[in-house]
């Protein structure tokens, strides 16, 4: 009976234990990292840069933030990374000038091409 019962115990305990682990696991799986490379050759600087699958509504957060100097500026070159669904390659992309002017470049395909320049008249 002792047996039993701790048998039962150990069950429980593991099945606590590795729901989260599990649930954490399977989140992962459907994200990965995706590397961006943003070239400012405008006359302005860069405040914002904002991520969002097509079929979302939701920018996400501001990958300048990410960065030491919290901006990008005139003829900067800068890596940025965010998570992206694995199976998913189309995104629209949200520009945000030091003036708030905002641009956005709709379906830009980061599968095949996450090397992105940004000149004055885009």
């Amino acid at each position: 009976m002792g047996k039993s019962l701790l048998t039962k115990s150990f069950r429980v305990f593991f099945s606590i234990f590795t729901l989260p682990v599990v649930a954490l696991t399977s989140q992962a799986a459907l994200a990965e990292v995706c590397n961006i490379k943003l070239h400012n050759s405008s006359s302005f600087k860069i405040r914002e840069v904002k991520m969002s699958h097509i079929d979302k509504d939701d920018w996400g957060e501001n990958l300048v933030d990410r960065l030491e100097d919290k901006v990008v500026w005139q003829g900067q070159s800068v890596n940025m990374q965010f998570d992206r669904d694995r199976d998913k390659c189309l995104y629209d992309m949200k520009i945000i000038n030091e003036h708030n002017h905002v641009e956005k470049l709709h379906g830009v395909n980061l599968c095949e091409n996450p090397d992105f320049e940004i000149s004055d008249g885009w």
